[in-house]
């Protein structure tokens, strides 16, 4: 039929238009499942880089908290054992590593007894096969998932930290970072225990340095003085003797010469105190009028000999008494005057004394030879000496201003000095006291009522293991009619004390047997009430203070001189 043309060639545009049109869809399902596929690929490595990336951040938490709270553990207590093997404990609970061991050197630290801490299997050789295999070895190994990383302190191999650890899911630097920073911890802990451990033996021989020089003094003391108590006191009783001529003058050389050796020991043992920080002050009261008739008993003979005119004068507002080291103040000043006038051949020597802004302030001027500029500047340095020339003229250890100036700066006090050649010197000190309360009314009434018996009705019982001590005091208690009793040491002395009652017992310290601490401890516990006084060369503070712990109620130091040994009767018996 002529009308079926048309409608073929529709139906067939239309069948082509719809094989077109699957085509597309087909080619366009295709792309979007090749675009799915895709996309399921890229999630499944973000999903992967997330996990990894949560390892990491986890593993890196893990290890900061670990180091923050290991830090403060190393900073306040001791690095031992127990706090290693906590240390490795920790690490090893972190999820990613499997095994930590801490290999370390024997004898490392003396507060470290192991050299093995965690998992042993990863460190089979010895420390210190370690420590041979590490000497060219790379900062740190892997050997598959083991790290092994060195521990260093001061340039020297001392250890290693080993762990194994689960790569699978984060990379092995950044593993090796983070392991980094915990060796720079460990090691900065051990190093900072080894500056502890070596500072603690520093202090220990510096102690120990420090008792064994207290110790030598306090023999050399001893040692020295006694012998000299006994060359000065057998001078002393043999002045008191018939003498001639002859054994006048010799006597008088004995005595010079005696004085003049307790004066250099005297030097040398006050400036070995000082060096060893020994040197202490023992304030008492004293009177200006006291002191300044002994610098004149001293030197006025001497001045007198010279032909040099001396003088010490005071201010009107001079205080009457003071608190202060009678002693270390007559140093300063015996050394100072007794310079002036050694270097002063004609001419004179004035002191002057005056009380301003709270302090002593005294002057010693001399018309001498004077100092030379060149040796001012080292002038109060020991052992040193304005003419140090064999053929100087003056003798002398060079110790006297040295220790002047150590006492003055002792007492805060401020010395100072200007002098030139030809002309003079004049030596200047402030020294800040304090005055002295006078006196109650009251308390000087009991002194003058007092009652006091004659000195040679008193009993005296004299302790002393050295034969030539005991002659020296039988002979000066003579010339006070006192025969006193002897006891060689302290053992006696207590048997002797608890069958006679005395008045007073002069007690050595130095003793075999029984020392003079012992026996004055023991007659004390067995209320033993009379005087002790100690008899000793010691000057320390340890050694006074040891005396008046133990019982014993004051001092002689010796050498003593009779007068010495009256005015401690008189004062206590």
């Amino acid at each position: 039929m002529p009308s079926s043309g048309p409608l073929e060639r529709k139906i067939a545009r239309e069948s082509a238009a719809r094989k077109q049109a699957e085509m597309l869809l087909e080619q366009k399902s295709l792309e979007l499942y090749n675009a799915n596929q895709q996309l399921k690929l890229v999630l499944s490595q973000l999903e992967i880089q997330n996990l990894r990336g949560l390892k990491k951040l986890e593993f890196e938490s893990y290890i900061s908290e670990s180091l923050i709270h290991f830090g403060r553990a190393f900073l306040t207590r001791i690095l031992d054992d127990g706090l290693l093997s906590s240390f490795v404990e920790r690490l090893s609970a972190c999820s990613l590593i499997k095994a930590v061991n801490l290999c370390l050197v024997e004898d490392v630290l003396p507060t470290v007894i192991s050299n093995q801490f965690g998992a042993n299997e990863l460190c089979p050789e010895s420390p210190l096969a370690i420590v041979s295999q590490r000497s060219t070895a790379l900062p740190l190994i892997w050997q598959d998932q083991t790290i092994r990383l060195p521990l260093k302190v001061d340039h020297q191999l001392i250890g290693e930290l080993s762990a194994t650890i689960d790569l699978s899911d984060i990379d092995a630097e950044f593993i090796a970072s983070q392991m980094t920073l915990v060796v720079e911890l460990l090691c900065s802990a051990i190093s900072r225990q080894l500056i502890v451990v070596k500072n603690q033996q520093a202090r220990k021989r510096a102690e120990e340095s420090e008792r064994a020089t207290k110790e030598f003094v306090a023999m050399i003391n001893h040692e020295l003085r006694t012998p000299l108590n006994g060359l000065l006191g057998s001078a002393e009783l043999l002045s008191d003797t018939m003498l001639n001529n002859e054994q006048t003058q010799l006597l008088t050389n004995l005595t010079h010469s005696g004085d003049l050796l307790r004066h250099i020991i005297n030097d040398l043992l006050d400036f070995s105190k000082m060096s060893a920080g020994m040197m202490e002050l023992f304030p008492t009261r004293f009177a200006w009028l006291d002191l300044k008739n002994m610098l004149n008993g001293i030197f006025s003979p001497k001045a007198q000999e010279k032909q040099v005119y001396f003088l010490i004068e005071e201010s009107e507002n001079m205080p009457v008494a003071f608190m202060a080291d009678f002693e270390r103040i007559s140093q300063i000043l015996v050394n100072l005057i007794g310079n002036a006038i050694k270097f002063t051949s004609e001419g004179k020597v004035e002191v002057s004394a005056q009380w301003h802004n709270e302090m002593l302030q005294v002057s010693i001027k001399d018309t001498g030879c004077g100092i030379p500029e060149k040796s001012q500047a080292q002038l109060f340095d020991p052992f040193v000496q304005a003419d140090r020339t064999t053929k100087r003229s003056f003798e002398g250890t060079g110790l006297g201003l040295a220790i002047c100036k150590n006492l003055v700066e002792l007492m805060n006090g401020q010395i100072e000095f200007s002098s030139e050649v030809g002309v003079g010197s004049q030596f200047k000190i402030q020294l800040p006291l304090q005055i002295a309360q006078e006196l109650a009314a009251s308390d000087a009434a009991v002194d003058a009522r007092r009652e006091s018996k004659s000195l040679d009705s008193l009993s005296i019982l004299v302790v002393d293991d050295i034969r030539m001590n005991q002659i020296i005091i039988n002979q000066m208690l003579k010339k006070f009619s006192i025969v006193p009793d002897l006891a060689d040491n302290g053992l006696e002395a207590v048997k002797i004390a608890e069958a006679k009652e005395y008045d007073l017992i002069f007690m050595d310290c130095r003793m075999p047997e029984m020392d003079g601490f012992e026996a004055s401890t023991y007659l004390r516990s067995h209320h033993y009430v009379k005087p002790i006084i100690a008899l000793t060369a010691g000057t320390t503070l340890e050694e006074r203070e040891r005396c008046i712990e133990s019982g014993m109620d004051d001092i002689l130091t010796k050498p003593y001189t009779a007068a010495d040994l009256k005015a401690m009767i008189e004062k206590w018996a």
